[in-house]
This record gives C-alpha cells, sequence and structure tokens, in this order.
C-alpha cells in the first residue's frame, strides 16, 4: 500500500490510501466467498457452486462494496501506522478510486489536540480571603425552616417570591400564537420563568383578578415572536405564599443534624456549613483563575471539529433534561426568549473552555505522573457504598460502563490538588 499525507488545517489531516492490487483483490475473494454462501443454485448445496458460478449470480456493485468492508480496517491501521497520526474523533471516508483493481480511498482524520504548556508552577494568584456575616447564617438557618415551609393562601396583594396559580393566553395584533396559552400554571413570581416583564406585571394583583399583561418578546426570541409587542390575557385564580416555621429549640433538633439539639447548637452548626461552603468555593475560584491564566498562557492545536462536536453534545444533554421536566424544548425556548442557535453558540464557547482546562490537566497529570490504580478506585467505591448504605458490588452495578468516569475523576481531583499545592 503506498500512502500520502496531507495537513488540512491544524489537528486535522488527510490519508490517502492507494491499496496495491494484490491486497485488494484478496478482499474481493474474501467478500465473493462471504457472499457466495446465500447463493442459491440449482444441482448444488447453498453456497456450494463452483466459484465462477456463483459469481455470475453476484451483482458486481455488492461485491466491491462488501469487499470494501472487508478491507477497510487494515487499510485506516495502515495509514495510522504509516502517518503516527493519534485519532481524537471517529475518521470520515472517500473513495476516489474504484475498480476490481484499483482501490483509493480518503481518511479525513481529526488528531489528539497538541498541547505546549506554560509554566503552571509558582503562580500565586491570590485567593480571595473568607468572611462570614450574621446575615449569611441567617440566610443559611432559613434554608433549614423551609424544610417546614407551607404554601397558605392569601387574599391579599401578590409580592415578589409569592406563588400564583393563572391561566393565559397570548396575542400579537389580536391574534392567539402557539404555544402562548395555559390553564392552572403555577408560577412563582420573581423566579424568571417567563419573559421578562410578565412576572413583574402580577406583582399587586388580586385572587381572581383578569387582567391584560403587556410585555415586548425579546431580540432573541423565536423568529416569529421575536421584538413583538405581545398582550397575555391573563386570570389569577389563586395566590400562595411561603410560611416558615417558627426557630426553636424542638425545630431545631428535629433537624437530626449530627450534635444539634437545640438553636445555639444550630447556629454552630451553620456557622461551620458556612465557612466550609465558603472555603469550598474560594477554592474552586481560585482554581478557575488558575486555569483562566494557564489557557491564556499554553499554546493549542485544537480541530474546530472538536470543540463543535463537545458544544452538540452538551446542547443535546440540555434538551434532554428540558424534556425530562415534561416540557417541549420548542417550547421552552419560546418561554424563555431563547433561540436553539444562541444556545448552540453559548454551548460551543462553553466547550472550547472544558477541553481546552481539560488537556492543560491532563498535561500536568503526565508531568507529574499522576495515576489512579485499581485499589484506589476500590476505596472509591468502598466510601460511596459507606455514605450510601448499600453493598459495594451494587455500586459497581450501578456505575457500570461509568467506572472510567469515576478513575478519570480521581485523576482530575489529584491533578487540581497539585495545581492549588504548587500555587499557594
Amino acid at each position: 500500500m503506498k500512502l500520502d499525507v496531507k495537513t488540512v488545517k491544524p489537528s486535522v489531516y488527510e490519508l490517502t490510501v492507494d491499496v496495491d492490487t494484490k491486497s485488494w483483490q484478496e478482499a474481493q475473494e474474501k467478500a465473493i466467498t462471504k457472499l457466495g454462501e446465500n447463493v442459491n443454485i440449482k444441482g448444488f448445496r447453498k453456497g456450494k457452486a463452483p466459484r465462477d458460478l456463483i459469481v455470475k449470480q453476484l451483482d458486481q456493485t455488492k461485491i466491491l462494496e462488501e469487499a470494501i468492508s472487508v478491507i477497510i480496517n487494515d487499510v485506516y491501521r495502515f495509514a495510522l501506522t504509516e502517518s503516527k497520526v493519534i485519532p481524537f474523533l471517529q475518521p470520515s471516508y472517500n473513495i476516489t478510486k474504484l475498480s476490481d483493481t484499483e482501490l483509493t480511498l480518503v481518511f479525513q482524520v481529526v488528531s489528539t489536540p497538541k498541547v505546549t504548556l506554560s509554566e503552571y508552577k509558582g503562580l500565586k494568584l491570590g485567593h480571595d480571603e473568607i468572611e462570614i456575616t450574621d446575615e449569611e447564617v441567617t440566610a443559611k438557618i432559613n434554608t433549614y425552616l423551609e424544610r417546614g415551609a407551607e404554601l397558605v393562601l392569601k387574599e391579599t396583594a401578590a409580592e415578589l417570591g409569592d406563588t400564583v396559580i393563572i391561566d393565559f393566553e397570548g396575542f400579537v395584533d389580536d391574534v392567539a400564537f402557539e404555544g402562548g396559552k395555559a390553564n392552572n400554571h403555577e408560577l412563582t413570581l420573581g423566579s424568571g420563568q417567563f419573559i421578562p416583564g410578565f412576572e413583574d406585571a402580577l406583582v399587586g394583583a388580586m385572587p381572581g383578578a383578569a387582567l391584560d399583561v403587556k410585555v415586548t418578546f425579546p431580540d432573541n426570541y423565536t423568529e416569529e415572536l421575536k421584538g413583538k409587542d405581545a398582550v397575555f390575557k391573563t386570570v389569577v385564580h389563586e395566590i400562595k405564599t411561603k410560611v416558615l416555621p417558627e426557630l426553636t429549640d424542638e425545630y431545631a433538633a428535629s433537624l437530626k443534624l449530627a450534635n444539634v439539639t437545640d438553636v445555639a447548637s444550630l447556629q454552630i452548626h451553620v456557622r461551620y456549613e458556612v465557612n466550609t461552603e465558603k472555603e469550598q468555593e474560594a477554592r474552586q475560584k481560585y482554581i478557575e483563575k488558575v486555569l483562566d491564566h494557564l489557557r491564556e498562557a499554553t499554546t493549542f492545536e485544537i480541530a474546530d471539529e472538536i470543540i463543535h462536536q463537545e458544544g452538540h453534545r452538551l446542547l443535546d444533554n440540555f434538551k434532554n433534561q428540558v424534556k425530562q421536566q415534561g416540557m417541549e424544548f420548542d417550547e421552552y425556548i419560546k418561554m424563555v426568549g431563547e433561540t436553539e442557535e444562541a444556545l448552540h453558540d453559548k454551548y460551543v464557547v462553553e466547550a472550547e473552555v472544558t477541553i481546552k482546562n481539560f488537556l492543560v490537566l491532563e498535561e500536568i497529570a503526565a508531568l507529574e505522573g499522576v495515576d489512579v490504580t485499581d485499589a484506589d478506585v476500590d476505596f472509591e467505591i468502598a466510601k460511596m457504598a459507606q455514605m450510601y448504605n448499600m453493598e459495594e458490588a451494587r455500586i459497581r452495578e450501578i456505575l457500570g460502563d461509568n467506572l472510567n468516569n469515576l478513575r478519570a475523576e480521581i485523576k482530575q481531583k489529584r491533578t487540581l490538588d497539585i495545581l492549588v499545592s504548587e500555587n499557594e
């Protein structure tokens, strides 16, 4: 076989292989043998007729197609071995020459990105100081109070934070538009679920009120509605407000938190929680600061295809999340005033950051000799089993094919630990 390598663009190669006649004809013979197994010729057992009779019964195009499937993996391996290109994505290929004596395959291969890492030690970019305020402790305590909160009907005007039960139908130029109608819809005012201005317009409404809510669709909304003025004819059936329980020693004890028996011990517990959360936030913020610096200072050679494929994957994951919440994606983007194109662009930007961060950390892991053994994975599974009060075998069953993801998470955590410790 003969190979020609052409660089299409950074990290994308065109590998052209001229298959030698002998190998190509051997592949065709194998194809004939395989296809011939299903040929019936009178006077012979199925697939046992002489070769020339079988060939006469076969379509030449099908022979060549089958022969390509027979030989293509060997040709691809030859191309990778000779070119020393390491593929990152599944390749595409074209057939530029095809006959019973000639075969030329052209593979387009997106290779593994190349990284020239900048200095990653001794950066000392500065940590944020941790401060805990009484207001933060109170807010955290309120999250525990909300566990016992109740939604209670109220007869007074709706306020931000209240939940309203409404019917609505949207009109543009007095014509109802698709997806703009719902009955008995539950909406928390201030949640940002609806078009800007809609929720604010319901503040002050009374139970039983019927009102016209006037809004303007954002410019990044769907093509048929963006920038247009609309009126939502809205009826407020009910207004509910959240009522928190009283903070007492009895309620504090009922939370069943470790060493919490009264209000005083709950406050100590909460202050420790807030401090731990802030330490984790500060650590994550510092990691992001270091990674931001390294992304800017590092040279990457990444094919656009890799970034766009990851962007598509992130968008598809988001679509699935929307569907799991019981909403069609088209309805969602109309409700939030977004377009699929804008979301895709956002995820492509996110994908580029994610991929570059991953490449930086992989390079650091290689330089630092970070390795994850089977014993390390076993230890993490044992911790998970203890945490969830489950058998280790059950944890492994749940993880299934994601066991390698757990290994990757352990590796990344250790690499991040190194990155933080080397830049204190």
